[in-house]
């Protein structure tokens, strides 16, 4: 169960989970959202990206939009993630990423629910990061702490 596209120059493709998320009742639950990972069939050395959600169980059965549009949300996260630095601005990852500056504002402040905005840097932009990624990046008291704050 997979599916290829193009999207920002490369050949992508989307494989499916397995798993789905959903609200139901009882034993019956209605899965409504579903895992795909993505993999640059283009550039394979640089790995999969993420987890995403799309509405159908088999990616072949999701819209290229929609796929596109989770394909960005999982490149922004792996933008801030892999990097080097702990805060990023929107700008870089635009850049890093070739997707358009108010999609990855959007992504950053509305769709991924896992980012943390923080201060302006020095050329005035906001800075972005994820709480793993800040984590990892913590001292071992820090990481004590964002266990604790996770757990409550």
């Amino acid at each position: 169960m997979s599916k290829r596209f193009n999207h920002l120059g490369n050949e992508w493709e989307a494989f499916a989970t397995g798993w789905g998320d959903g609200v139901g009742s009882a034993f019956r639950p209605d899965v409504d959202r579903w895992g795909v990972v993505f993999r640059s069939v283009t550039n394979p050395s640089s790995g999969d990206y993420g987890v995403g959600s799309i509405s159908e169980a088999d990616p072949a059965d999701a819209s290229e939009r929609e796929l596109k549009r989770a394909l960005e949300e999982q490149l922004v996260l792996a933008a801030i993630n892999r990097s080097r630095y702990v805060w990023r601005p929107a700008e870089a990852i635009s850049e890093e990423t070739r997707i358009p500056l108010e999609r990855v504002r959007h992504i950053l402040e509305n769709a991924a629910t896992d980012v943390i905005g923080g201060s302006r840097n020095d050329q005035g932009y906001w800075l972005y990061t994820t709480r793993a990624h800040l984590a990892k990046a913590a001292s071992p008291a820090m990481r004590q702490f964002f266990k604790i704050q996770e757990s409550s």
